[in-house]
C-alpha cells in the first residue's frame, strides 16, 4: 500500500493540487477574519452614531414640553371640563396603554439620565 502511496505524493501534479487546496484554506480564513473585523468595526460606529443621535435629540424636550401642558391644562378655567373627560375617559383605559406609557417615558429619560450620570463620573 505504502508504494502506492508514496509516488502519488512525490508527484508534480499532486503537489500542485495540494499547495492550490491549502493555499485556498489559509485565504478562506484571512478573508473571514478581514470580514469580522469589519463586522466589529461597524458595529461599534453604528453603537456610536446611535449615542450621538440620542444626546442631540429633541424626544426628552417634547415630552416634557407635552407633559408641562397637560399639567398646566388643569388650572386653565377654559380648559379644566375638557382636562377633567379626558382623565375620567383615562380611567377606563387598558392597563396595556398605561404599560406602554411606562415603558416610553422611562425610556426616553431613564436612558438619557443614566447617560448623563455616566458622564459627570468621568
Amino acid at each position: 500500500m505504502l508504494n502506492f502511496i508514496l509516488p502519488i505524493l512525490k508527484n508534480p501534479l499532486t503537489r500542485l493540487v495540494g499547495q492550490k487546496v491549502i493555499g485556498g484554506i489559509q485565504n478562506k480564513i484571512e478573508k473571514d477574519k478581514i470580514i469580522k473585523a469589519r463586522e466589529i468595526e461597524a458595529v461599534k460606529t453604528v453603537n456610536l452614531e446611535q449615542i450621538k443621535a440620542s444626546t442631540t435629540s429633541w424626544k426628552d424636550e417634547y415630552l416634557v414640553v407635552i407633559f408641562g401642558l397637560v399639567f398646566v391644562a388643569n388650572f386653565v378655567p377654559h380648559l379644566q371640563d375638557y382636562m377633567e373627560r379626558g382623565w375620567a375617559i383615562l380611567e377606563k383605559a387598558d392597563p396595556l396603554f398605561w404599560y406602554a406609557m411606562l415603558a416610553l417615558i422611562s425610556g426616553s429619560f431613564g436612558m438619557n439620565l443614566t447617560n448623563k450620570l455616566k458622564n459627570k463620573k468621568k
